[in-house]
């Protein structure tokens, strides 16, 4: 009681005169949000030492690339299953044992000696990293609505993305002293767990009875998805209400994906540029990714939702359309910059646009299969563009991606104005 009192007490940081929050709830909040992006960024940079120390193990080439790439597999399978859970069940009672499974389970690299049994320990991470970014993720989308949920999921993207490059350069520093030690990094899920045991709490969540009131382009989306107000009243699950959601989450981290697959290799063969411009490259993606979703809703304000799927496919088309024009280092940069801020707009719109279409007790199920779409995007991002390489080659592959961008923003900026003309 007397913690609720507290917080009563505070002042809400995100901008609003909403008294329940304070700065160490946000924190708690976001981190751990941000938590489940160490899946891969922390222990990329040890990979090569991985590798030459189980370099006697039989095709250790493929089994060391799976210590990264095995959460990924096991969040697209298991974070489906986990949004039915969190909907059944109370938010935190599941997130908090997981939150300690993933701890655990992270810095178990450090003290396994065997490539198999590290492969074993990150698929559990897989799970636990599954039912975190699930369960965090509904829990934002319950503690606020409307324009503080805006808010609330920049704020959680620019932790995110942020979180990706600290932990990038931090993996590789710990690298240089053994390729166990990045695995270290995850006893901070210890620290966000205390935080979050003493500070959040439980939202009250009420079965929807009625349609739920969206601005404008939330609507007309909703409506040309086949999203009724039938499906959006009661507490049931539609998963083709929420396909064009999935799909174009699955696109924008398939494309944005490029960049890790295929742009070290531009890099180093194209550009004839060392291995360490590599993470810095990456690293400067993902702080754009971080500033972009921080001011996603100030743009929100001003355009709709359309609007902003446009500026987000268009940007990141112009980056990949720059890199394969311009064979310069600087430029490259450039395009980064807007590669990477196109992904946290991107990513943004898609947890805006879901959670829009949700009620209280559907809003986990939804979000779960978004997250599997995204991870799936991840994983199946190599094999989509690959072919393409082989066929046209490294440069000329941007090229034709960026073209598919620019035709998906040019779709959305349609839309935008049939939406608009609708409206008047």
């Amino acid at each position: 009681m007397k913690m609720n009192e507290n917080l009563k007490k505070s002042q809400n940081t995100l901008g609003f005169k909403d008294i329940r929050y304070t700065k160490i709830f946000y924190f708690a909040l976001f981190s751990m949000a941000a938590m489940t992006v160490l899946g891969s960024t922390a222990i990329a940079p040890s990979l090569p030492n991985l590798q030459a120390h189980f370099k006697n193990v039989d095709k250790i080439e493929v089994l060391s690339k799976l210590v990264l790439t095995m959460p990924a597999i096991f969040v697209v399978i298991v974070s489906p299953i986990s949004g039915f859970l969190f909907d059944k069940f109370a938010r935190l009672k599941l997130i908090f044992p997981c939150i300690i499974l993933w701890s655990i389970s992270g810095v178990a690299g450090f003290f396994l000696d065997n490539v198999y049994y590290i492969l074993i320990s990150r698929a559990i991470f897989g799970i636990a990293t599954a039912f975190v970014m699930t369960g965090s993720s509904a829990l934002i989308a319950d503690y606020y609505k409307g324009i503080r949920r805006e808010k609330a999921l920049s704020m959680q993207g620019f932790f995110n993305a942020f979180g990706g490059a600290l932990f990038l350069v931090l993996g590789g520093i710990l690298s240089n002293i053994g390729w166990q030690y990045p695995f270290l990094v995850y006893f901070l899920g210890f620290v966000i767990f205390i935080l979050a045991l003493k500070y959040l709490f439980e939202p009250k969540r009420i079965a929807q009875t009625k349609p739920k009131k969206q601005d404008s382009s939330e609507s007309k989306l909703a409506i040309e998805s086949k999203t009724t107000t039938k499906d959006l009243s009661n507490s049931g699950f539609h998963f083709w209400t929420f396909f064009p959601v999935y799909t174009f989450g699955f696109l924008g981290m398939a494309m944005f994906y490029i960049v890790p697959t295929q742009m070290p290799f531009f890099i180093i063969s194209i550009l004839h540029k060392g291995g360490e411009l590599v993470g810095i490259s990456l690293a400067i993606s993902s702080i754009f990714t971080a500033i972009s979703s921080l001011f996603y809703a100030r743009l929100r304000q001003y355009f709709r939702l359309e609007y902003m799927y446009c500026i987000g496919f268009m940007s990141m088309g112009f980056g990949y359309f720059l890199i394969s024009i311009f064979h310069n280092y600087v430029l490259l940069l450039v395009g980064l910059i807007f590669i990477g801020a196109a992904l946290g707009i991107l990513l943004v719109s898609g947890s805006s646009w879901l959670f829009s279409m949700t009620n209280d007790y559907n809003r986990a199920k939804a979000f779960g299969f978004l997250v599997s779409a995204v991870f799936m995007g991840q994983f199946l991002s190599p094999i989509i563009t690959q072919p393409v390489t082989n066929l046209v080659g490294l440069i000329d592959m941007f090229l034709v991606f960026s073209m598919f961008l620019f035709v998906l923003g040019v779709g959305f900026l349609i839309k935008g104005i049939k939406g608009m003309k609708k409206k008047f």
